[in-house]
């Protein structure tokens, strides 16, 4: 007779293998066995009610005749936010225990076969079913009224089921637990006598029943005798008679997180009947209590992203819009915008209709280049991706093509080209023949220049969008593109300006000469943002693309080979031209991102930035559990409006000094690359783009700071600690 045995098996995500808490079992007795899933980095599995999506794990079982399994005994889950949704469930190494009764006939010498069919989904940015059939074989030994008794000993999980004992949850005592009810809303209450500043440490709760209650919506406060936990029930949910579940304090992670269940478990079973009434009744004392397990706000909803009506997220959006146009963002398509305005500087009816068409076709661009960035944003959130407004800028090889647009462009006002030149007669002529299709052109180069920044009052309305059904989201989407296409097409359209303008000449030349600086400047920013994605290799690659692209560009310029007249020799330049610039994409184009590990190596001891942490939220339950406060910059290097905030406001020494007086720990989320920590968070925050600023402040709600940044208002925040 062996030890007992198990074959783990090894799938992509999940190590899966059947134990056993003892070397084996007795005839007749118990024995706690379970499944034990060891997942890769950053993957999970469900609890028993899986939150918003997912699929709980399950076991079948093949036994010996005379022996059963129990159900599982599920640990205590934890909260994982997934863009705007929420689920139940495990990261990490996980067991699942159950009990194990063996067969009161069982021969001692003998080896029990316990086979089990496990099925799991697992889960990341897509979720992928699997599953695997588990043995254990367990040896039987004489029972204690026998002669050759003997007793089981430990084996090499047994510490993972003594850690798993600790999760679990026992019944609650000692507290009044009550649940209330008014429309959609539900309060759920617990209370003992404690003495009014006893801590509170942040407590989660979550309910057995499925597709009752919306998962993302928990908002908890502290009260004079305990805590409130605000619920929201799903659209068409029934009210249910009473409300089970489990509630979970912080674990060890929490350094110095005091008991709170009375015990050394960390959560704890509660039934609560549901009381229907007009108004929720607050307990007295009730104050919002931050979330230090998860170093935001337990409120999951924070700056109304998520509360507020469709009329008002269209209003924000469309006012969102409009201040848009004066972000640093969209400074590098100012250009385009001066010279358009120069062009349409003539009088009577023609140029009243040109101009007519020129604002229609650019506000159609932009509309329509903000629906076609929403879809994507949708999509891929609908498809598991973690990402949020600006997401394009996240991927090297957009900002890349970016970078090699915007020099083209600032050559062609420099002069060194026409693109009428470079294109084929018949498709030349066509555009000559249409100028509102450079109108909408400007559209969309405008939104691709804007849409990596929020502007005041747009951060709100697209936490609130993501978060509705894709016609909602889409509206508001259309609405804060018709709020940055109108002040231009009114302005465009406003005729007083025009009879201003001087009559065309040489000055129109100078000015889109001097327009195309503006234009490299941009390509300046873009390149040092690729090589804050790909490290220095990266950025030189592509300014030399730069150069070759201008090569290619005199190559097969038409002005360039007037001379020969034949369109041979032009066919043979423009291919030529055009294998250059195809050999320069091939070569240049970004192999993939800067480790974040390489990233953090950038700053300067003694420098501001170094003062600045990476976003760890470990570190910041840590920080707010100790009593101090945390200032949280959620910024990417492609975002223009963050690092002028950053440079003319954050990184003062006035600034600095004032957070070293308030003693405030510095923590900047950068999200240049992907990351769905900060995504999450910022969801958390009613948020989807950058620039986000917000003050946690221990035991209360977080405060959050306008996009466009001051001193003075960083000094104000500062004041209410």
């Amino acid at each position: 007779m062996g030890p007992v045995s198990a074959q783990p098996v090894k799938t992509d995500h999940v190590t899966a293998e059947l134990v056993a808490e003892r070397s084996a079992v007795q005839p007749g007795e118990t024995l706690r066995i379970g499944l034990r899933l060891q997942h890769i980095p950053h993957w999970h599995t469900y609890w028993r009610n899986p939150g918003d999506s997912g699929l709980p794990t399950t076991l079948s079982w093949t036994l010996p005749p005379g022996s059963s399994a129990g159900d599982i005994e599920w640990p205590a889950p934890a909260r994982l936010p997934i863009g705007p949704l929420v689920n139940y469930g495990y990261e990490g190494e996980l067991l699942l225990p159950l009990v194990y009764t063996a067969p009161t006939d069982a021969r001692p010498g003998s080896t029990l076969n316990l086979q089990a069919q496990a099925t799991w989904l697992v889960c990341k940015d897509v979720c992928i079913p699997e599953s695997a059939t588990l043995n254990l074989e367990l040896p039987v030994v004489g029972g204690a009224d026998s002669a050759d008794a003997v007793t089981p000993g430990t084996t090499e999980h047994t510490a993972l089921f003594e850690r798993t004992r600790d999760e679990q949850s026992a019944p609650l005592t000692g507290w009044v637990v009550e649940a209330q009810q008014a429309g959609r809303e539900l309060l759920v209450t617990f209370s003992k006598p404690l003495d009014a500043a006893a801590p509170r440490p942040a407590v989660h709760l979550f309910p057995y029943v499925e597709q009752v209650i919306e998962p993302a919506q928990h908002e908890l406060f502290r009260t004079d005798g305990g805590y409130a936990v605000k619920l929201r029930l799903l659209d068409d949910a029934a009210v249910p008679a009473s409300l089970s579940g489990v509630v979970v304090a912080p674990g060890p992670s929490v350094p110095g997180a005091p008991t709170v269940w009375g015990g050394p478990r960390r959560s704890a079973e509660f039934e609560a009947p549901v009381r229907a009434v007009a108004a929720l009744e607050w307990p007295a004392g009730t104050m919002a209590l931050a979330d230090t397990t998860a170093g935001v706000a337990a409120t999951e909803t924070l700056g109304g992203g998520a509360d507020l009506g469709w009329a008002t997220a269209l209003l924000l959006a469309f006012v969102g819009g409009m201040v848009l146009n004066l972000m640093p963002c969209v400074f590098p398509v100012l250009s385009i915008k001066l010279l358009s305005l120069a062009k349409h500087g003539g009088q009577g009816a023609p140029a009243a209709a040109a101009l007519r068409t020129h604002a229609l076709a650019y506000s159609a661009g932009v509309v329509l280049s903000f629906l076609a960035l929403a879809g994507l944003l949708l999509g891929l959130r609908a498809a598991g991706s973690a990402i949020g407004w600006g997401f394009q800028l996240q991927e090297p090889g957009v900002v890349f093509v970016l970078a090699l647009l915007f020099f083209a462009l600032g050559l062609n006002l420099m002069g060194a080209f026409e693109f009428g030149g470079l294109l084929p007669q018949g498709l030349a002529a066509w555009r000559d023949r249409r100028p509102a299709v450079d109108a909408l052109a400007s559209g969309v180069l405008a939104v691709l220049a804007a849409s990596p920044c929020t502007a005041p009052f747009m951060g709100a309305a697209l936490g609130y969008a993501i978060t509705q059904s894709p016609a909602v989201s889409l509206s508001v989407f259309a609405a804060l593109g018709l709020g940055m296409a109108l002040p231009y097409a009114l302005l465009v359209l406003l005729p007083g300006w025009r009879a201003r303008l001087p009559r065309p000449g040489p000055w129109m030349l100078r000015l889109k000469q001097a327009l195309a600086f503006p234009m490299f400047l941009t390509v300046v920013w873009l390149v040092w943002v690729l090589g804050q994605q790909t490290g220095v290799d990266g950025a030189a690659k592509a300014l030399i693309a730069l150069v070759v692209m201008a090569f290619a560009i005199w190559v097969a310029d038409a002005e360039h080979i007037a001379s020969s007249r034949g369109g041979g020799a032009m066919m043979v330049r423009r291919a030529v031209g055009g294998l250059l610039m195809i050999g320069a994409l091939v070569w240049s184009w970004p192999g993939g991102h800067l480790s974040a590990t390489a990233a953090s190596r950038t700053a300067a001891p003694g420098s501001p930035e170094a003062a600045w942490a990476a976003y760890d939220e470990g570190v910041i339950a840590e920080r707010l559990a100790a009593g101090q406060p945390v200032f949280v910059d959620f910024t990417a290097a492609w975002c223009v409006s963050c690092q002028v905030n950053k440079r003319l406001v954050l990184q003062t020494d006035a600034t600095m000094q004032a957070f070293s007086q308030a003693n405030v720990a510095l923590m900047r989320a950068d999200w240049t690359q992907r990351d769905a920590r900060i995504t999450e968070a910022l969801a958390r925050l009613g948020r989807n783009g950058v620039p986000v600023y917000v003050l946690l402040r221990p035991g209360r709600e977080p405060l959050l700071l306008p996009e466009v940044l001051t001193a003075a208002l960083v000094r104000e925040a500062l004041a209410t600690l």
